[in-house]
């Protein structure tokens, strides 16, 4: 038996697959949009308009906030959405395209864009905004389990209230409050 018999006359690399049949979707192409999650743009969508290599892409975003730009794939994730446009567009063709496709409110609808605004939001608020945000989270939180207890047929606990009852100073309290202390002055004769 000759080794010829045993390999097979198909050879592996000529198998050719759809990417309907491939295990994944994002493929990196001219009209993927991508969010740009490192460096100068963070936090920005924008498309790409054509593959330079393997590790980076030449990408453009007029209504986006990002101007034509060389980056690495490193620094961008790709998104399922995907933009008619030709290898190595021209801005105002992919301008045009962006408007078409209304890629902004596509963008604000999915859980990605809203984390992303989220953040953003939060990311401005001062100290006593998170603190408001900190309290309206636990009422939310206690009446979910308020809720959730009740559906169950379990017994509910109740909030426990403290009274505060108004501090008076004391007569003794007062004095020490408004008592000066004597100044003893420290010789320095000794060092």
């Amino acid at each position: 038996m000759c080794i010829r018999d045993r390999v097979s006359t198909q050879s592996t690399w000529d198998i050719n697959f759809s990417k309907e049949q491939m295990g994944f979707k994002r493929f990196v192409e001219a009209g993927r949009v991508a969010y740009i999650n490192f460096g100068e743009d963070h936090g920005k969508i924008c498309v790409i308009a054509d593959v330079i290599n393997n590790n980076r892409v030449l990408v453009d975003g007029p209504t986006l906030g990002v101007s034509r730009q060389v980056i690495s794939l490193r620094r961008i994730a790709l998104t399922d959405f995907v933009v008619k446009v030709p290898k190595g567009a021209k801005t105002r063709t992919i301008q045009n395209a962006i408007s078409e496709f209304g890629l902004i409110k596509k963008w604000g609808e999915t859980k990605w864009g809203n984390k992303v605004a989220t953040h953003a939001k939060r990311s401005k608020l001062n100290d006593f905004e998170r603190f408001q945000v900190m309290v309206l989270k636990r009422q939310k939180s206690y009446l979910v389990n308020k809720e959730v207890a009740q559906a169950s047929g379990k017994k509910v606990h109740k909030k426990k209230t403290v009274k505060k009852e108004s501090k008076q100073l004391k007569p003794n309290a007062i004095n020490s409050l408004t008592h000066t202390h004597t100044y003893y002055p420290v010789s320095y004769t000794h060092l």
